[in-house]
């Protein structure tokens, strides 16, 4: 179920990309010729053809082994040294023999690091883990071991390629929302009446908002919806990754690091603190409280 709405999700979303992009495109077309409100169908239709030629290249990439690569370029992660590599390859061995036990394949996994001093590890790709310095400082062997257990787990439900996928989906739609919201907030920010040379943004907002209003019109009918579409986004988001934590902690556990995974857990419990109020507040985190995971992990071995 979880795997069906985030797919349903990722083609609205990548199709209202391929439209919001489409119509940018051709109000800039418009624009050249002297705008107006009248739609001019092959124009635009020859707009979706080159968004949409665009967003299949992105997401083909996403879903290809170069999309490991093209994540790691915004993410801060970096090569492992030889002392990390001496305390992640014995445990990466580990999590690799009873992943073999289980599925009788093999699993492939490349390890960064991540230069922070929380306990913490991620996926991204398709075999793509990071592991951050404060994890490798104080974890041991088995620890190592059960958080690798927990990021394999994302990348054999293909959690990491999604996750990628959708950033690819939904970039034109973030993009082309922040450009609009930038225009209209250089001009809000500044004197109704501009009186020096200081005010020379707000003229080029206001010029570039009314030419949005003209020539624009069909991007910026995009663009009011593209709220709404980034809110159901977010909403998705806060739905699933719930589930997706607590899916990944129940692989760890069939991998046999469960006790290793609650130890970990434990010594960053005190860590988890969510001083947070409001009707829902309590669920805008990407992770499930540490109580409850530990919690799972108890009732599951019992």
């Amino acid at each position: 179920m979880i795997n069906l709405s985030r797919f349903v999700m990722l083609v609205l979303v990548a199709a209202f990309s391929v439209m919001f992009l489409a119509s940018f495109i051709y109000s800039i077309r418009e624009g050249f010729h002297g705008g107006g409100m009248h739609l001019n169908i092959p124009a635009f239709i020859n707009a979706i053809f080159w968004s949409g030629g665009a967003m299949a290249l992105g997401l083909l990439t996403a879903f290809s082994p170069y999309g490991d690569k093209l994540a790691a370029l915004f993410l801060s992660t970096r090569k492992t040294s030889l002392r990390e590599e001496d305390k992640i390859n014995p445990a990466l061995e580990l999590v690799k023999k009873a992943y073999k036990d289980k599925f009788g394949s093999e699993l492939d996994l490349k390890i960064f690091v991540t230069d922070e001093p929380h306990i913490n590890g991620m996926a991204f790709g398709r075999e793509t883990v990071a592991v951050s310095t404060g994890l490798l400082k104080v974890a041991k062997e088995e620890e190592i071991a059960a958080i690798l257990s927990h990021e394999a787990g994302h990348i054999h439900n293909q959690d990491g390629v999604y996750n990628l996928a959708m950033l690819v989906a939904s970039m034109p739609t973030i993009l082309l929302n922040y450009f609009f919201k930038l225009c209209i907030s250089l001009g809000s920010r500044t004197r109704l009446i501009p009186s020096g040379g200081q005010d020379f943004l707000w003229v080029a907002s206001m010029m570039l908002i009314g030419l949005s209003l003209f020539a624009f019109s069909y991007f910026v009918f995009f663009w009011a919806v593209s709220f709404l579409v980034l809110w159901a986004l977010r909403s998705m988001d806060f739905f699933t990754q719930w589930p997706i934590e607590y899916r990944a902690d129940k692989f760890a556990l069939d991998m046999g690091f469960a006790p290793a995974m609650i130890t970990l857990l434990e010594s960053i419990e005190d860590e988890d603190i969510r001083n947070t109020s409001g009707f829902l507040s309590k669920y805008f985190y990407t992770h499930p409280p540490t109580a409850l995971r530990i919690d799972r992990l108890e009732r599951a071995l019992l």
